[in-house]
């Protein structure tokens, strides 16, 4: 039988239950596109952050999956384990990756970089069926790369403009979360048995029993535990709960339209937060990236 998620509180919701799921998961994508905000205002290093996110996404975890029994209705095999938790390696390490660039760049650069993932994740499918990717996918690949020379300023009015270090790192951070973040869904694609709500909850205990030790403690005395806070509660737990309920219901290409929800808010955060307004050729460059993105999505559906 197919589960439905009950409406939040005080928001109306459609009683149509595909309009349903495109409500919740686009008030989902646009949650995530906040979290640069949240890591920003945290003002700890990327471990500290990381290690903590997981501390809190797992302890909101463990009370939704003992509250949807998923414990006891997900099948427990090795290979299942062993694949959540190399995906969950990846997923903690992304997330590392991801702050650390928010704190070298701003937070569009940061988000344009790291929405190249879709193309990531094509190159691993084709390495794991040992097929060569199609010549479209590869066009598009190009089309996106150079969407991202000018999305992150390198390629400007005036020509090659060369990024200082902090904006090189920032970049390359992007990239490097948005590759792992991709080997973490191969993994979780390939894994059957366990119920979404243990598999994050196993791969938030592995990233919390790895970073902790080299993580920073909280001042609980300040502000800076709640944005992590909030980054472990909501947009782990709670969001990826209708991430995954939603998932269900909708068509591949509503879950590729709704993607682009993420960095158009996220974008939005950071003008009307940090005043980084992006310029003409900015916006061509993400607006070459976010169809790229799209057209490959619905090639590989």
């Amino acid at each position: 039988m197919t589960q439905t998620t009950p409406p939040a509180i005080g928001i109306p919701t459609p009683r149509n239950p595909r309009t349903r799921a495109s409500v919740l998961l686009a008030l989902a994508m646009a949650g995530w596109g906040t979290i640069g905000l949240f890591s920003i205002q945290a003002g700890t290093d990327a471990i500290t952050t990381t290690a903590w996110r997981c501390v809190f996404g797992a302890a909101t975890l463990l009370v939704l999956s003992l509250a949807t029994r998923s414990f006891q209705t997900s099948i427990w095999t090795r290979r299942a384990v062993l694949l959540t938790v190399v995906g969950g390696l990846a997923l903690v390490a992304n997330w590392a990756f991801l702050f650390f660039s928010f704190s070298q760049t701003t937070i569009t650069i940061t988000t344009v970089a790291y929405h190249l993932e879709p193309f990531f994740l094509v190159a691993l499918g084709a390495l794991a069926s040992r097929t060569a990717p199609r010549r479209g996918d590869v066009a598009w690949l190009f089309a996106a790369f150079g969407g991202l020379l000018l999305a992150t300023q390198f390629v400007g009015a005036r020509g090659i403009q060369p990024l200082d270090a902090a904006q090189l790192l920032g970049v390359g951070a992007a990239l490097a979360a948005g590759a792992l973040y991709a080997v973490a869904t191969f993994a979780a694609q390939h894994t059957s048995g366990i119920r979404p709500y243990p598999m994050t909850l196993i791969q938030c205990v592995v990233g919390a029993a790895i970073l902790l030790p080299f993580a920073h403690s909280l001042d609980w005395g300040g502000s800076s535990w709640g944005w992590i806070a909030v980054m472990g509660i909501v947009h782990t737990g709670l969001l990826y709960s209708i991430l995954y309920s939603t998932a269900r219901v909708l068509s591949t290409i509503t879950l590729a339209a709704l993607s682009f929800v993420n960095p158009a808010v996220a974008v939005l955060v950071d003008v009307l937060v940090y005043g980084h307004l992006p310029d003409a050729l900015q916006l061509l460059g993400i607006a070459i990236i976010a169809a790229a993105t799209l057209a490959m999505t619905l090639r590989n559906r």
